[in-house]
């Protein structure tokens, strides 16, 4: 199975956290994501969601030796991850170590975003951060990077 083709999450959607740390997981994303599914921690303070199948995939790549340092920190920082389940109203109740992680609190919103394989959820405070550097000079020269740039011209 190519994962990297079979999901296809896109999408950027902001719901509301509840007192007990649910965000609703938007309709588009839920068949896809399937019964059973995976929450850790990513890069730049956002949750990563990932499919049983991309977990799976992903956790092969992090079985390096456990002395090499690179591996060891990934391992220590993916390993807090969670298998969880959607509740009968659609919610995703984030695991508190997690909303830790990213600043999630239910004063704000959340930030859902589509990223192919993956979700990630976001602070909404964190996101906009975040998302205030992707200046157009900025794509495109992550464009020209990636090798998109004749897609993507001037």
């Amino acid at each position: 199975m190519d994962t990297a083709t079979e999901y296809r999450f896109w999408g950027e959607f902001e719901h509301a956290v509840d007192d007990k740390g649910r965000v609703i997981i938007p309709q588009d994303f839920r068949g896809p994501l399937g019964e059973e599914f995976v929450v850790t921690r990513g890069p730049d303070k956002a949750i990563f969601v990932l499919p049983l199948p991309v977990w799976e995939r992903f956790e092969q790549g992090l079985q390096t030796p456990v002395l090499q340092r690179e591996s060891g920190f990934l391992q220590r920082m993916l390993g807090g991850r969670t298998l969880v389940k959607l509740d009968p109203q659609y919610r995703l109740g984030i695991p508190k170590h997690l909303r830790d992680w990213a600043n999630i609190t239910q004063s704000q919103a959340a930030v859902i975003i589509g990223q192919g394989s993956k979700l990630e959820i976001w602070s909404k405070t964190v996101w906009d951060e975040f998302s205030a550097n992707f200046t157009s000079e900025n794509m495109y020269k992550a464009a020209e990077t990636v090798g998109l740039a004749e897609i993507l011209p001037r």
